[in-house]
């Protein structure tokens, strides 16, 4: 009978602590949720490397079209040529591409932004921009020469602040 009374006790007495299974178990579920997100933060820190590649692409791609149109640089067609005075990381290079257009007196410009054009493996970061802009060999630029009231073309007349005698000053 005392048998039977130690076996009633061990049936009633409540559990404490975990087990080994379970504590093993909540160890395999922590490592794979930390793995997963260091995955993600490693996917998020490459995407927001690559978005600000890309915004430092379409900016320089942007300032280099503004120093065509100004004339700082010739609208020729060109082969990957480096960027000089670049704020941006990296060794970036530009290609123009100019060509005629359907539309007469017109000029169609292509241009290209690279960080290395002769990279063949990796991520390489490429930005093109399309312009079409008036040819500037019709000299469209240029300003007519002003008439003097004569009709002739020549200097325009200008005064500099003299006293003027026709009023009666003298």
């Amino acid at each position: 009978m005392v048998n039977r009374i130690d076996r009633g006790r061990f049936r009633t007495c409540k559990r404490r602590g975990l087990s080994l299974l379970e504590v093993v178990l909540a160890l395999a579920i922590l490592a794979m949720t930390a793995a997963l997100l260091s995955q993600l933060t490693r996917q998020a820190t490459d995407n927001a490397l690559a978005s600000q590649r890309q915004a430092d692409a379409q900016i320089l791609c942007e300032s280099t079209m503004a120093e065509i149109l100004a004339g700082a640089i010739p609208m020729q067609s060109t082969d990957w040529t480096p960027i000089q005075f670049s704020t941006r990381p990296g060794n970036w290079h530009y290609r123009l591409e100019s060509s005629a257009t359907e539309r007469p007196d017109m000029l169609g410009l292509r241009l290209g932004i690279s960080d290395d054009p002769q990279k063949t493996t990796g991520q390489v970061e490429l930005f093109y921009i399309v312009r079409w802009v008036i040819d500037p060999n019709l000299g469209l630029d240029v300003l007519p020469e002003q008439t003097d009231a004569a009709g002739t073309a020549g200097a325009t007349g200008s005064t500099t602040g003299g006293a003027s005698t026709a009023g009666g000053l003298q």
